[in-house]
């Protein structure tokens, strides 16, 4: 009769070996399939919803929205981390506020929103109002005929760029008590107001922007400190740079040429009281001779 045979127990450090190389192909494969399960879906408009805010309803967390061209009656409100883009850019891509009293565009309370390429238009607050919220970017959109192109309450850590902010009631931009954004390479023109209205906002970055022909300032910082501003053409605004009551800001390469609707009376005026007074003492040389 044979004797059975016993195998001795796996040393410890074997056992351990095998349960790690369980744990890292789990691991492994998690990594792999995992991101397949949660990619992001996109979501098309006008083909699959009517309406702009009918898909950012639709949305889940890191959702695309894709629109096509056209205008858009209605009042979009972003409150979850989506991408809003347009196929088309912005000059044929309108969002217009079907209610004046809001804005046509609202980020509020959210974080990791994209808006790339769209015309606002029609809102007597704001094209786009970022409130409450970090990490917006808001590029290549036209913001006309607004009371504020853009207004940014609260916000934080943003990037605004390459948008064009003209031709509206009040300011191109209003910054309040939004701080650590990126503010670059945008137009703001033909503002009733300011063109960048910068309040109680600090270690923000407002470059390489063109700030031109607003009925007051241009860019203005006011109680605001430990702003980088930088390479900014301000010109023939009533005031180009105004800074008040913002200590330790830092200013370089900005360009200002003062509103030449400003300067031309004075200098007309001038030259006449100068030739008024030289006819005069020509007229004394002559009656004297």
């Amino acid at each position: 009769m044979r004797r059975p045979i016993f195998f001795p127990p796996l040393p410890v450090n074997i056992t351990r070996m095998a349960k790690a190389f369980w744990t890292i192909t789990f691991v492994l494969a998690s990594s792999i399939l995992w991101p397949i399960a949660a990619r992001a879906a996109l979501i098309r408009v006008p083909e699959e919803h009517k309406s702009i805010q009918q898909a950012v309803e639709a949305a889940a967390p890191g959702d695309e929205i894709l629109v096509g061209p056209g205008t858009y009656k209605e009042n979009i409100l972003i409150a979850r981390p989506v991408v809003l883009r347009s196929s088309a850019g912005a000059s044929k891509t309108v969002i217009e506020a079907a209610d004046g009293a809001l804005p046509s565009i609202k980020v509020e309370k959210t974080s990791n929103v994209t808006i790339r390429g769209f015309s606002a238009t029609g809102s007597h607050i704001a094209g786009a109002y970022l409130t409450g919220s970090s990490n917006i970017t808001l590029a290549e959109c036209t913001l006309t005929k607004n009371t504020s192109g853009i207004i940014m309450h609260g916000t934080t850590e943003s990037s605004i760029r390459e948008n064009i902010s003209n031709s509206n009631a009040q300011y191109g931009l209003y910054m309040e008590k939004s701080h650590k954004n990126t503010i670059e390479r945008n137009t703001a023109s033909l503002n009733q107001d300011k063109g960048f209205f910068i309040s109680n906002s600090n270690n923000n970055t407002i470059s390489a922007n063109s700030v031109n022909l607003n009925s007051w300032d241009g860019i203005m910082l006011y109680a605001s400190t430990g702003n980088t501003v930088k390479g900014n053409k301000t010109l023939r605004n009533t005031y180009g740079l105004v800074i008040s009551e913002s200590p330790g800001n830092e200013l370089s390469d900005n360009t200002t040429v003062p509103n030449l609707f400003l300067i031309l009376p004075i200098a007309l005026i001038y030259l006449g009281v100068v030739s008024y007074l030289l006819q005069k003492n020509l007229l004394k040389a002559i009656y004297k001779e």
